[in-house]
């Protein structure tokens, strides 16, 4: 009984830490991201991702410079690599990139080819 107890103890802790990894994981996307996308159209080429946590998973928004938002669609994050997409004019885009700091570079894949896109965090 008592190794029963002992391990089922180092389990608790064991889930306790790696929930809390997973939580803190998070916290290095969650925020405002000013991004760049130079070769996308005029309208799109500027904004604001906006990425938070809710009810433990996350969730974002694309906010374009003239104010219009779009709902982000599949927000994962991990290991450094956020993904993401969202639907423009009926169209599935999907974004991949890699956070360094407060740094994020990657691609966005359009019906159009693939682009650039950088951002930085807002402080």
């Amino acid at each position: 009984m008592k190794k029963f107890m002992i391990l089922t103890f180092l389990f608790a802790i064991a889930v306790t830490t790696v929930t809390a990894g997973k939580a803190s994981n998070n916290q290095d996307v969650v925020g405002n991201w000013k991004y760049e996308v130079p070769s996308a159209p005029v309208g799109y080429d500027k904004g604001t991702l906006a990425i938070s946590e809710k009810e433990g998973k996350l969730v974002g928004e694309v906010k374009f410079a003239d104010g219009y938002k779009i709902d982000l669609k599949d927000v994962a994050y991990g290991e450094g690599i956020l993904k993401c997409g969202l639907y423009i004019d009926y169209q599935y885009i999907s974004i991949n990139t890699k956070i360094e700091g407060n740094k994020m570079t990657g691609t966005v894949n359009t019906p159009d080819g693939e682009m650039k896109i950088s951002a930085e965090k807002e402080k």
